[in-house]
């Protein structure tokens, strides 16, 4: 007669308690904050700063707030205006001296014809940025990670860049189709980063554990006839693709603060910069101060 086997032997008894011990283990990693292989720990806060041209000094009053509040960005990325301001921030410049620097500015010097594919030249921008950050000429001499989007006309694709050099990058970033030339690197040639990717939060979904999104963009979608012809109408078109290209990606920031009343002014409205400034301020308060949620920024630390 056949005797049956036990099934819980005293070496399966042995095993079974290993296997178990090492699934019970897996289980407690998360409670451990002990990451995965393969998992990269995500550490500090991301900022993400939307370009909009002259609206786009409104991230400086948006960074002022933030810094009141204790909040400072570690990882900084952005397109157009808010590549240049937020290289110029992540250099170590403090937002003071960005303003106080921008407020005295003749920006009627931006507009220097050209006949290259576009109305002016971008020297001014690069003047600007020589003047501020004149030790800073890659993105690994800044003091905060740095992520730069920009447009390439031939690929039809937008690429974000975070290492080697910079501010031809960040030229090319602010190189808005038709008012100014578009820049070359390499073999591809490049233009405005908003125009395909107006807020690049993608660069900091694996390294940031919070990241803020800030747009100085909105659109008024109850416009008459009058106000959508000529001149208005491509403004607005080009505003529609900006802002449908934000939209996509506000949702993967922990927290997006629109400041609303810079949409109200045109782009090339270079001469507000102080109203620009207090819209940037008041709207990062007012949403601070609705979501306290935030609060848990300040002062964070790695």
């Amino acid at each position: 007669m056949q005797t049956k086997k036990h099934l819980f032997t005293p070496s399966r008894l042995r095993a079974t308690r290993k296997n178990w011990s090492w699934k019970f283990l897996f289980l407690l990693l998360p409670l451990l904050n002990i990451p995965l292989a393969g998992e990269a720990k995500k550490e500090g806060i991301g900022v993400v700063l939307s370009g909009g041209a002259a609206r786009g000094f409104a991230h400086l009053g948006a960074l002022q707030a933030l810094e009141d509040y204790g909040i400072v960005p570690t990882h900084v990325s952005g397109s157009s205006m808010g590549a240049i301001l937020g290289a110029v921030y992540a250099a170590g410049v403090p937002v003071s001296r960005i303003y106080s620097f921008a407020r005295q500015q003749h920006y009627l010097l931006m507009y220097r014809p050209s006949f290259n594919g576009a109305l002016f030249h971008t020297t001014f921008i690069k003047q600007m940025l020589d003047h501020l950050i004149p030790n800073n000429n890659t993105f690994e001499s800044l003091q905060k990670k740095m992520y730069v989007c920009i447009s390439n006309l031939n690929t039809a694709k937008y690429e974000i860049v975070g290492s080697g050099s910079l501010k031809d990058k960040i030229v090319a970033s602010a190189s808005i189709p038709f008012v100014f030339e578009p820049s070359v690197i390499g073999n591809f040639t490049y233009v405005d980063g908003g125009l395909t990717n107006n807020l690049p939060v993608e660069p900091l979904l694996d390294s940031c554990k919070y990241i803020i999104g800030i747009s100085v963009n909105s659109i008024d979608r109850t416009l008459s006839q009058e106000e959508v012809k000529g001149a208005k109408g491509i403004h607005r078109a080009v505003t529609m693709v900006v802002v449908a290209n934000e939209e996509q990606r506000r949702h993967l920031c922990n927290f997006y603060i629109e400041i609303k009343q810079a949409g109200k002014f045109s782009v090339l409205d270079f001469h507000r910069i102080e109203e620009f400034y207090a819209a940037g301020y008041n709207a990062t308060v007012e949403y601070i101060e609705k979501n306290p949620g935030i609060m848990k920024l300040s002062r964070f630390e790695n």
